[in-house]
């Protein structure tokens, strides 16, 4: 048996209800297929099918994250684009924190040292606001908003007449000195 799995940044309640709001302002008229806001997040590594017998060594590779923050980074989505090949509308990081970005790279790195195939394009942290978005859009600045980056996540991606949805697994701590996974539901 497979699972689709990406290990992702997910939002708190905090989080999602700020981008709730600023979110609905974004696209507001624009013809698209707005994303549920249940399932905004920030993907840091597609992994695609995974046999479920390899899960305990994905684990293993966020289990090795443990610590690797003094202190919570924070990631600034402050460009609004438009992706003509996906056809999603999205908000963007122009900026990413040096920290941040080696956090993706120990993890693809971990990820690789087990036996996985990681994507080879570099982390470009954006936040999926819609998608079949048809009509092209210039990017532009918007008011940057500020999503910290305190845990990891191991999401399942779940596809059926309704679309894809996300249903998060486990979640590790980044900043802590002991880690404890949480398990999700």
């Amino acid at each position: 048996m497979t699972d689709r799995l990406f290990f992702a940044l997910w939002p708190d309640d905090r989080l999602r209800t700020e981008l709730a709001g600023r979110v609905a302002g974004m696209i507001e008229g624009y013809p698209c297929k707005p994303q549920r806001s249940d399932q905004w997040h920030l993907t840091v590594e597609f992994l695609g099918s995974v046999a479920t017998t390899r899960r305990p060594a994905l684990h293993e590779c966020a289990a090795t994250l443990e610590g690797f923050l003094d202190a919570a980074e924070e990631i600034v989505l402050d460009r609004l684009e438009y992706w003509k090949r996906p056809q999603v509308l999205c908000i963007a990081a122009q900026v990413v924190p040096p920290r941040v970005m080696r956090l993706a790279a120990a993890l693809k790195s971990e990820l690789e040292r087990r036996g996985f195939e990681p994507e080879r394009r570099e982390f470009r942290p954006h936040l999926t606001l819609a998608r079949k978005a048809r009509q092209p859009l210039e990017a532009h600045a918007v008011e940057p908003i500020r999503w910290p980056v305190r845990t990891i996540s191991l999401v399942r991606s779940i596809s059926d007449a309704s679309g894809s949805r996300y249903e998060p697994l486990m979640h590790w701590n980044l900043i802590s000195k002991t880690l404890t996974p949480t398990l999700s539901r």
